[in-house]
């Protein structure tokens, strides 16, 4: 058994022998849970006194296995628009006064490796990097972001896929970024207690090996902190909830000539302290 006193660092949910687990991974080995799965499927993790088990490991490099989405069912996935000021002037915006938030569904979510079919609404399938934050307590009228940093379970790597002629062409942006396959994300949560807040790390995107998004996670215009207060006003945030906090200037759609997805184009992004996700538009 892993000692309380140690922390979870990794999780993650795989496909392997047919079947879907929770797992550790600690020092390169998988350890599978047995958590409950009624619900979001990962609420044994929550629980303060979780004592994770190390008693039997695989090393998945010698194992077939899928990545699979780090949490099967979160209750929420709230995302963050133009939360980089770069990202707002590519576009020829002024930066937003106050968040500009929307949703994802737990059907958009894809995992690590994921091969994602070509959306057939749009010419014009774009990327967007995206750090993720886990929520671990109830988030409910916060006054202050005193004690924020404690709600939070963990740090995931995301993608918010977006069909950009869709999103500009209608008012609401639930066909241009809700669709099947549109939130690559994973393959781990770092938990919160094993890192510091990830308030200035180095955030990338790459297509092709092309470097096109890098910028660094202190260049959000509303902090994590911040966002939890402001949407705790009006909805009240649970464990194993989601929210993407935005991604920083260059995406394909603004580049010049336009740089947005094609079939066969593998994407991979990366944050420091975090992890790396990839993926392939087929």
């Amino acid at each position: 058994m892993l000692g309380s006193n140690i922390h979870l660092v990794r999780i993650g949910r795989i496909d392997r022998r047919s079947s879907e687990e929770y797992g550790v991974l600690h020092e390169d080995i998988w350890y599978p849970q047995d958590v409950n799965r009624s619900d979001i499927g990962i609420e044994s993790f929550f629980a303060t006194d979780f004592d994770p088990d190390l008693s039997t490991g695989v090393n998945l490099a010698e194992e077939e296995f899928r990545w699979l989405p780090p949490i099967a069912r979160p209750g929420k996935i709230l995302c963050i628009g133009r939360n980089y000021a770069e990202h707002s002037r590519e576009q020829g915006k002024e930066p937003e006064s106050e968040p500009l938030i929307f949703s994802k569904f737990s059907s958009c979510m894809t995992g690590h490796q994921s091969q994602v079919e070509y959306p057939p609404h749009t010419d014009n399938l774009d990327y967007e990097v995206e750090l993720a934050v886990i929520i671990g307590k109830e988030v409910k009228s916060l006054q202050t972001t005193d004690d924020v940093w404690d709600k939070i379970f963990g740090y995931t790597l995301a993608n918010d896929l977006t069909a950009r002629d869709v999103q500009k062409s209608e008012k609401q942006w639930t066909r241009g970024k809700g669709f099947d396959q549109s939130l690559p994300i994973g393959p781990l949560i770092q938990t919160a207690d094993a890192i510091s807040p990830p308030i200035a790390n180095n955030i990338w995107l790459k297509v092709n090996g092309e470097l096109r998004q890098s910028s660094k996670t202190d260049h959000m215009i509303f902090s994590i902190p911040y966002l939890i207060r402001y949407i705790s006003q009006v909805i009240t945030l649970q464990p194993g909830d989601i929210l993407l906090t935005g991604t920083p200037e260059g995406v394909g759609y603004y580049m010049e000539p336009k740089g947005v997805l094609h079939s066969g184009d593998i994407v991979e992004s990366g944050i420091d302290g975090i992890g790396n996700l990839t993926f392939t538009i087929t």
